[in-house]
C-alpha cells in the first residue's frame, strides 16, 4: 500500500455490503518538527503540507503563539481566516472539477483547475506585507482595491466553471422542491451528478449513525489529549469515547436546505455533495464582504509550554498541539480531518457497510461516490471482496 494512502476493503455478498475495513498508511508528518524552534516550525510546515497548506500553517502559528504565551492578533487572524476560507473554496473546487466529472462520464476541467492556482499567492500579497502571512512577525497590509477585484474574479471563475452561470440561482435554494427545479433547469456538472443520484434512486445511500463532531472546548480537548496515548489519538481519534465525523456537512447542517434534506435522507452522500456545493457558493460572497473584522480565537492559552490550536480546514477540523521545552519543540501532534472521517469505525466505514446494490459493479460505484463525497484528501485504494466466491476486484 502506498505511503500516505488509505486502503479500503469492502466485503460483500451478491452486491450487499457485509463489512468494511478502512486502514490509513498516513505517516506522522509532525515528527520532523521535533527539535525545531517555533520560527523553524513555521518555515517548515508549508513545505510539509501541499494540501490545505494555509490551514496547517495557521494552526501551527496559533499553537506556537499559545505555547510561547504571545498575545492574540485578532485583525491579522481575521485575514488569515479569510485565507483559509479561500483555500477551502479552492480545495472543494479542485475535487469538483477533477473528480466529479468521472462520476458521470465526463472529462475533468483541468483548465479551470489551473486558473485556480494563482489565487492563493495573490490573496496573501494583497493582505500581508511581502505576502508573508504565517510568521511570528507577519504584518497585516491590506491592499483594498486589488483585493476587491481579485474576489470578483474568483467568484466569476467559480460561477462559470462549476455552476455554468447559475450560481445566483443556486444560492437562493432553501428546500428540495427548489433544488429539483434548479436541477431540471441546467446542465451544470453538479446538476448532472445530483440528477443521476435521483434517477438511480441513490439519494439515501451511505447513511449511518455517526454524529457530527461538536465544537470542542479547548481546555477539555487539551485535558483529554494530555491523558491519552497521543499516537493512538492522532491516528484514530475519538471524543469522549465516541467516533465522530468532521466534514463540510457538519458546518452546513444548519442551512435550511441541508436541515430539510437530512430529515429525509440522513447523512447520505447526496446531502454531503450538496453541503460542499453550498460552501463553494457561500465563500466567494464571504470573501467579498471582508472588512478586517476580528475572528473568534479557538486556541488554549499556553500552559507549561503547551500550545493547542483548532482550525476548520476544507475537509473538517484540524488540530495542532505542541510542547516547547527550552525554546524548542519537544512534542508535536496533528489530528487531521481525515483521521476522524476515515476512522476504522467512523462515518465512511459505517456508511460503506450499509450499501446495497444489485451487482458488484454498482456496489463499487456507490462506494466510490461515498468516498468522494467525504473526500479523504489523499490517494485511496478500494478493493471489493466477494464473501461467497472470494473473487476480488482491485481499483
Amino acid at each position: 500500500m502506498p505511503v500516505g494512502a488509505i486502503h479500503i476493503e469492502l466485503y460483500h455478498r451478491a452486491g450487499r455490503a457485509m463489512e468494511a475495513r478502512v486502514v490509513s498508511a498516513r505517516p506522522e508528518a509532525a515528527r520532523v518538527l521535533l527539535g525545531k524552534t517555533p520560527e523553524q516550525v513555521l518555515s517548515s510546515v508549508p513545505l510539509l503540507f501541499t494540501l490545505c497548506g494555509n490551514a496547517q500553517a495557521y494552526a501551527a502559528l496559533l499553537a506556537c503563539r499559545a505555547a510561547m504565551g504571545m498575545a492574540a492578533d485578532p485583525e491579522a487572524d481575521a485575514a488569515r481566516d479569510l485565507l483559509v476560507q479561500q483555500e477551502t473554496l479552492r480545495e472543494h473546487a479542485w475535487r469538483i472539477l477533477l473528480d466529479w466529472p468521472g462520476l458521470v462520464g465526463l472529462e475533468p476541467d483541468k483548465k479551470a483547475v489551473a486558473a485556480l492556482l494563482k489565487f492563493d499567492a495573490l490573496f496573501k500579497r494583497h493582505l500581508f506585507q511581502d505576502g508573508e502571512a504565517y510568521r511570528l512577525d507577519s504584518r497585516l497590509d491590506i491592499d483594498a482595491m486589488p483585493f476587491t477585484r481579485l474576489t470578483a474574479e474568483l467568484e466569476a471563475l467559480i460561477d462559470a466553471a462549476i455552476f455554468k452561470g447559475r450560481l445566483a440561482g443556486f444560492r437562493m435554494i432553501t428546500g428540495e422542491t427548489q433544488l429539483l427545479d434548479w436541477l431540471r433547469q441546467n446542465d451544470a456538472l453538479p446538476a448532472s451528478l445530483l440528477s443521476d443520484l435521483y434517477n438511480r434512486n441513490w439519494t439515501t445511500i451511505g447513511q449511518n449513525d455517526i454524529a457530527c463532531l461538536p465544537e470542542l472546548e479547548a481546555e477539555a480537548l487539551n485535558r483529554q489529549m494530555r491523558n491519552e496515548d497521543l499516537t493512538a489519538f492522532c491516528r484514530t481519534p475519538r471524543w469522549q469515547g465516541r467516533c465522530f465525523e468532521s466534514t463540510p456537512l457538519a458546518r452546513q447542517r444548519s442551512h435550511p436546505l441541508i436541515a430539510g434534506l437530512q430529515n429525509r435522507y440522513g447523512n447520505s452522500l447526496m446531502v454531503r455533495f450538496l453541503a460542499r456545493l453550498l460552501e463553494v457558493a457561500a465563500i466567494p460572497r464571504r470573501l467579498s464582504r471582508f472588512d478586517g473584522q476580528k475572528v473568534k480565537q479557538v486556541f488554549t492559552p499556553g500552559i507549561g509550554g503547551i500550545g493547542l490550536a483548532q482550525v476548520q480546514a476544507a475537509r473538517g477540523l484540524l488540530i495542532h498541539r505542541l510542547e516547547l521545552r527550552h525554546g524548542r519543540v519537544y512534542d508535536y501532534r496533528i489530528v487531521a480531518p481525515t483521521e476522524w472521517n476515515f476512522h476504522p469505525e467512523g462515518a465512511v466505514a459505517q456508511g460503506l457497510k450499509r450499501l446495497k446494490a444489485e451487482y458488484p459493479n454498482a456496489l463499487r460505484r456507490q462506494a466510490e461516490l461515498l468516498i468522494n463525497a467525504v473526500d479523504p484528501c489523499v490517494q485511496y485504494n478500494l478493493k471489493l471482496t466477494d464473501n461467497d466466491s472470494e473473487t476480488e476486484n482491485h481499483a
